[in-house]
């Protein structure tokens, strides 16, 4: 027995590093064969705003310094595309004509500029190493989808995790995204991946290791210092895999206070990421501007310009604007399978249509529809997770038409596809039973 568990414990850890290297594998040739590191092939989703990489890349590349390590532009145009061609023939540029983009902390920005310095080693083509850039963000985005997959596998069926997987690849709006240097989708999922973790060790050992709440801080603290827009979806993200097991204790019949309590200290660790991370901007402010108060001013402004609560001085748009124009107006297809297209409403009726199915089939095979809550309780906070920034950053949202229907991808899009699978699935399930 002694010796069998000892096996056991050497056989864990080769397991995880085969399953990493697998998923490393799988994301690769995923990005190989849809092509995302092509500059065009899948389409550019935001490549105004990826010029503030470019930008600060160019000055890493160059060696050269600005107080606060913020991104940045050489031009007086943010969006100035010169930035990308500068970078790309690596143009030698006056360091003193470098513009600070001081809205965020701008970490993505850092670790490219390390990450392409170390790609020009071997490649002094500008051209290939922003395909290898866009390669690399498109790896890891794959990455941290199909461990999401295997999440799904485990927890709820292979064929509904089969289908999440299918809604990444077959949806236009990631395909064009993941492999966008300022946005970097993949540290989207971070938060996420982090509640992921801590349900999966709390099961597993009965109790939350302190660890894991380090894990989701640290989740937060990452993704915000890429960036503020969308935290309230991400912090959403990071409760979901917590409320699903909350609902299946329940339906179970097991206590399910203690999920409640990690859904509370989840939620403050997350906080903490976030106020860390502003702490951090508000210190990279005054070095750049060399005064706590214009570091102050900064932050406000660009929070301020952003939140429902004070963004009315911007301009006057209500909440059922903004709900109307991504419910109603915005019509582009989320899914994609050649000439057939799925949009969001179609997509929602579908998964609400096999829900009342599949509650209908059990009730009248004998069984309760009551197991369906945990499916149930996660769909609606996806669909609650985009909504949520639309409400708190109203005017963002309503301007920015280009960016935000992204949002319906993390996670309402592939949830749907997940929980319209295991629906059918488990309506299949049902009528093969005997009665």
């Amino acid at each position: 027995m002694k010796e069998n568990r000892k096996k056991r414990n050497l056989n864990t850890p080769l397991r995880w590093v085969l399953t990493a290297a697998a998923i490393l594998i799988f994301s690769a040739v995923l990005a190989l064969v849809c092509k995302n590191g092509s500059t065009y092939h899948t389409g550019i989703w935001d490549g105004g705003s990826q010029t503030l990489v470019f930008g600060r890349m160019l000055e890493m590349q160059q060696n050269q310094r600005s107080p606060g390590g913020f991104l940045g532009v050489y031009t007086e145009d943010w969006t100035d595309s010169a930035n990308r061609d500068w970078y790309r023939d690596n143009t030698p540029v006056n360091a003193a004509q470098f513009r600070p983009y001081t809205h965020q902390s701008g970490l993505q920005g850092w670790a490219l500029g390390i990450l392409n310095k170390v790609f020009s080693v071997f490649e002094d083509n500008g051209l290939a190493r922003e395909s290898m850039l866009y390669t690399t963000n498109s790896i890891l985005f794959y990455a941290a989808t199909l461990c999401i997959c295997l999440a799904v596998g485990f927890s709820v069926g292979w064929v509904p995790a089969l289908a999440w997987l299918v809604s990444v690849i077959f949806a236009p709006w990631p395909q064009r995204g993941m492999k966008d240097l300022y946005w970097c989708l993949w540290t989207w999922w971070l938060p996420a991946l982090a509640g992921i973790v801590l349900c999966a060790a709390a099961q597993k050992r009965g109790k939350t290791p302190w660890w894991c709440y380090l894990l989701v801080f640290s989740a937060c603290l990452v993704r915000c210092m890429c960036g503020f827009e969308f935290i309230s979806t991400f912090l959403i993200l990071c409760e979901i895999p917590l409320v699903y097991c909350w609902a299946q204790s329940l339906c179970a019949h097991r206590k399910a206070e203690i999920w409640v309590k990690r859904m509370v200290s989840t939620g403050l660790s997350a906080l903490g990421g976030v106020v860390t991370a502003l702490g951090i901007w508000f210190l990279q402010g005054v070095a750049c501007f060399g005064s706590a108060s214009e570091s102050w001013a900064n932050l406000t402004e660009a929070v301020t310009s952003r939140v429902s609560l004070t963004d009315n001085a911007v301009q006057q748009v209500s909440v059922g604007q903004v709900l109307h124009r991504y419910l109603a107006e915005v019509k582009e297809p989320l899914l994609q399978f050649g000439p057939l297209t799925v949009g969001l409403l179609p997509l929602g009726a579908a998964v609400l249509a096999a829900f009342a199915l599949c509650a209908l089939v059990l009730m009248h095979r004998g069984g309760s529809g009551r197991e369906l809550f945990p499916l149930f309780s996660i769909w609606v906070l996806s669909f609650i997770a985009p909504l949520s920034w639309m409400i708190l950053s109203k005017v963002h949202s309503y301007v920015h038409v280009h960016l935000i229907p992204m949002l319906w991808h993390f996670a309402f899009v592939p949830m749907s596809c997940m929980v319209l699978a295991a629906l059918i699935c488990r309506i299949v399930q049902a009528l093969r039973a005997k009665k």
